[in-house]
């Protein structure tokens, strides 16, 4: 009987430490991406010097643009994927075009979309705001590269 206990009480430990070392450290891939969008449209704000009401506008413009791209290269992915199944496994010609023309579709609709969005929150923008938008969407992810790595080049203090 004590046997067995042991036995159970050192499964149950075995199990709890494998799932706290199977675990990664820091926040979730997905918290991050939240963290950076959000840090993003901070900086953005600050840039185009947007009224709250404004703000109240263009976030979410701002948002669906976001959602359409996360969208399309969800999408985009999945069809490059059909299309490298089809081909490993040799599938007609018929069926790999219908592929590339889903893909070709799929970039269409993805472009139309964009340029809808685009040009309703540039109806929400001045000029120079939109120019200012789109620089910004340009330099964003550069400037934040190199943010990081200068982070990670400074020396520790000394204690």
């Amino acid at each position: 009987m004590k046997a067995s206990k042991i036995v159970v009480i050192a499964v149950i430990i075995l199990l709890i430490s494998g799932s706290v070392f199977a675990q990664k450290f820091g926040p979730d891939p997905g918290k991050k991406k939240e963290l950076v969008k959000q840090y993003r449209d901070l900086e953005l704000l600050k840039i185009l010097d947007l009224t709250e009401e404004e703000s109240g506008k263009v976030l979410p413009i701002i948002k669906e643009i976001d959602k359409n791209r996360e969208t399309f290269h969800f999408k985009f992915k999945q069809v490059l994927e059909e299309i490298e199944f089809a081909l490993m496994h040799n599938e007609d010609e018929a069926r790999i075009s219908e592929l590339n023309n889903k893909l070709i579709k799929l970039q269409k609709d993805f472009e139309k979309e964009r340029t809808k969005l685009h040009k309703k929150l540039r109806s929400h923008l001045s000029e120079e705001q939109y120019a200012k938008f789109l620089i910004f969407n340009l330099n964003f992810v550069k400037q934040l590269k190199e943010r990081i790595k200068s982070i990670h080049e400074k020396p520790f203090l000394k204690r």
